[in-house]
């Protein structure tokens, strides 16, 4: 495959770096959407379900673009999109009709731990969003660039402020489905942010359904009903990819992969997860047991909700201000964080001497009803 156009080199698009041998099939730099009002500077990514851009808009502001592109389904005719054929006419449109509905519900979810949506439009017989482009790095060049990305109170800070968020989605009716190192972003100022709803669903509030199609499946991260199609997923299908990712954050290591896990323990043999209970100091008491209980393999064994998470992070906090005297705010893991350096993808995480006071948990209302189809 040839490569995709290459990011104008007057714009830092860090983190957001692919190889260049990745995509053939994006719009060029110089396109043009919605009349003008969005300028494409560059190709950033790609997935099954779309493309992502960065581009500037009418006011000269940096922002992220993703195109509903289902590669399965369609193809490109110079920038207009075509399905593939005619017996995907409808699946396709379908889709496109899917990509607008649930977007307009997920720019709604205005929350300081998730990216931000401020306009959905059709182009080019398909249907664009425009996204935050935020200014960092993601978790997982973070951990492929040193050994000790965080201390345990700044991890402790992370997971709860991710928690949040994962609430918040939960709370509007939505699943995120793909929640990996990749797809948190750690801005200038350490703030975390949850970004990529491609596989992003819709649930029923008070009970899961079965989801079919646009599954997205990464080893170590997904738990093992993403693997199965028609399989039931609900909050805790997002909290064990979220566990997931925080095990690989605390240990440096991807954990065993979900599937391995269940053919295992179906067999009467061992989990070969390693609890990290126990392994590692530094945390309130019962914040690690959380994460293990999060990346237990069948779902009802799991943590259900991130609100249950959060109060049993909370509760550990607690008992740890009243064990050692310690302060609330350093107890519950809220003292100064390092800010992070955003360098481009390529480089080393540096640190600078700046330090932010970790922030406690937003709390928002929302009517939403959703999904976001956008690109892993």
């Amino acid at each position: 495959m040839q490569g995709p156009s290459q990011t104008d080199p007057r714009f830092d698009a860090a983190p957001y770096q692919v190889d260049p041998d990745v995509f053939a099939d994006d719009l060029k730099p110089g396109s043009q959407l919605l009349g003008g009002q969005y300028t494409i500077l560059g190709f950033l990514n790609s997935g099954g379900f779309g493309i992502t851009y960065l581009a500037k808009d009418s006011l000269d502001r940096t922002v992220v673009i993703k195109e509903c592109f289902p590669n399965t389904l369609c193809r490109r005719s110079s920038s207009i999109v075509r399905a593939r054929s005619r017996k995907f006419s409808g699946d396709f449109r379908s889709f496109v009709q899917s990509f607008m509905d649930e977007a307009r519900s997920l720019a709604r979810l205005v929350h300081p731990n998730i990216v931000g949506v401020h306009q959905v439009f059709e182009d080019n017989d398909t249907a664009y969003m425009a996204i935050d482009f935020i200014d960092g790095k993601d978790l997982q060049d973070i951990l492929e660039s040193t050994d000790q990305a965080f201390t345990p109170a700044e991890i402790v800070v992370l997971l709860k402020k991710m928690l949040s968020a994962v609430d918040f989605i939960h709370q509007s009716g939505l699943l995120h489905r793909d929640i990996s190192p990749d797809n948190i972003l750690i801005d200038k100022t350490g703030n975390p942010v949850l970004i990529d709803f491609g596989a992003a669903s819709e649930q029923a509030i008070h009970a899961t359904r079965i989801l079919t199609g646009r599954r997205v499946v990464k080893d170590g991260y997904s738990p093992q009903e993403f693997y199965l199609t028609g399989a039931e997923q609900g909050p805790s299908s997002d909290l064990y990819a979220l566990g997931a990712t925080f095990h690989h954050v605390i240990t440096g290591k991807v954990p065993p992969e979900s599937q391995r896990r269940l053919a295992k323990v179906a067999e009467g043999e061992t989990d070969p997860y390693l609890p990290l209970a126990g392994r590692f100091p530094g945390y309130p008491p019962g914040f690690l047991e959380s994460i293990d209980k999060a990346m237990r393999v069948m779902p009802r064994d799991r943590i259900h909700s991130a609100s249950d998470w959060l109060d049993q992070i909370e509760k550990g906090e607690r008992d740890l201000v009243l064990a050692k005297g310690t302060t609330p705010a350093t107890a519950a893991g809220e003292g100064p964080m390092r800010v992070l350096s955003a360098q481009p993808a390529s480089g080393v995480v540096s640190r600078n001497l700046g330090y932010i006071i970790g922030a406690g948990i937003a709390v928002a209302v929302v009517a939403v009803a959703g999904l976001w189809t956008v690109l892993s």
